[in-house]
């Protein structure tokens, strides 16, 4: 019998914090660093699979900032930079193709980066710290609301946009009882729903099982109080609920110049959707925008073939990516929180995403 899988965080056998660091394979910093080192303490996240991006960046940051106010004062630039490439490679690996997880990344790479051009004298920790303080939500806002960001490290503006705001342009348009299929899980298409619901439009939404993290089933438990009526139907009969279906809405982990990175089976049913006549809408706040562009998909949904079959016998090749690359003008319209916009405004807005 196969070993139980209570959860899809962590699987049997996998790191646990506290273990000795020949068991992790971490390098250490030169300078003494505090025990257990960074990559013990991130090694929970790193096998994290079921929690938001945004969720996962929040709690990596508060993780780092603790451990920073253990570090000696001598603690340098340089070993930040061996702490970045070093420490944080696995959680980097795991997670790195979700777009506000790279940004995350990218902005701390080039605050070291930029610091060790610069011959900076700040401690590395104190600027660090500053610069994971605005992740978790400090200095986001004035007297007028949310400060924009320009992409800098240590710049005030809001690095995680608010996931509700990207429904308020079409819940003007929704009439009540309408049908939503939903691909998969997503926090901000569960925020929408959640709007639609309470402004008592009685929705009823439609949810795929979602894959080996079981997606469906958790976009059911988390819409369940909302009021919301809820069906859950198989992957297999995604394409056959379009033709019952008033809107296809998406969530998405991550936005290229050309693509996004959808849950496997969501082109064919956005092919279907466009044949039909079915309008989609993809909710993404900008933290979805990959710096550069440039798109992965995770490695470990390719690796971790036990995901689709625990053991499989010879000669069957398991293809377990649960994840596509879809072109993102097969996508109606793109709900950020700066209002409706179409493929052609979001890969602009991709590619000048450094």
């Amino acid at each position: 019998m196969a070993p139980a899988r209570p959860t899809f965080h962590l699987r049997p056998g996998q790191l646990r914090p506290g273990q000795a660091d020949d068991e992790t394979g971490a390098l250490r910093p030169s300078s003494p660093v505090p025990d257990p080192t960074l990559a013990q303490h991130l090694a929970v996240l790193v096998e994290d699979r079921a929690s938001s991006a945004d969720a996962l960046v929040r709690e990596a940051s508060e993780v780092l900032i603790g451990w920073f106010q253990a570090l000696p004062e001598g603690w340098s630039w340089r070993d930040a930079r061996r702490v970045l490439d070093v420490d944080l490679a696995a959680f980097r690996e795991a997670h790195a193709w979700r777009g506000t997880v790279a940004g995350w990344l990218h902005t701390l790479d080039v605050a070291v980066s930029s610091a060790l051009d610069r011959d900076v004298r700040v401690p590395a920790r104190e600027l660090l710290a500053e610069e994971l303080g605005l992740w978790l939500g400090g200095d986001s806002g004035d007297d007028r609301g949310e400060l924009p960001w320009n992409g800098e490290p240590l710049v005030s503006g809001r690095r995680i946009p608010a996931r509700e705001s990207c429904a308020q342009p079409f819940l003007a348009d929704l009439e009540r009882g309408e049908v939503i299929l939903v691909h998969g899980f997503s926090d901000t298409v569960a925020r929408a729903i959640e709007q639609v619901a309470a402004r008592g439009l009685a929705p009823e939404v439609v949810l795929t099982e979602g894959g080996p993290d079981l997606g469906g089933r958790r976009m059911a438990r988390r819409l369940g109080p909302c009021g919301a009526k809820l069906r859950l139907i198989y992957d297999a009969a995604l394409a056959n609920a379009v033709t019952r279906s008033d809107r296809i809405w998406l969530g998405t982990e991550a936005i290229g110049a050309q693509a996004l990175v959808l849950r496997v089976g969501s082109r064919t049913l956005l092919e279907e959707a466009r044949r039909l006549e079915v309008p989609s809408v993809v909710f993404a706040t900008s933290d979805k925008l990959v710096p550069g562009g440039q798109l992965e998909l995770p490695a470990w949904s390719e690796r971790d073939q036990w995901l689709l079959w625990e053991s499989a016998p010879e000669g069957v090749r398991v293809d377990s990516q649960a994840f596509e690359f879809v072109p993102l003008d097969l996508c109606d319209v793109f709900a950020t929180e700066h209002g409706a916009q179409n493929a052609a405004e979001l890969s602009l807005r991709a590619l000048r995403t450094h």
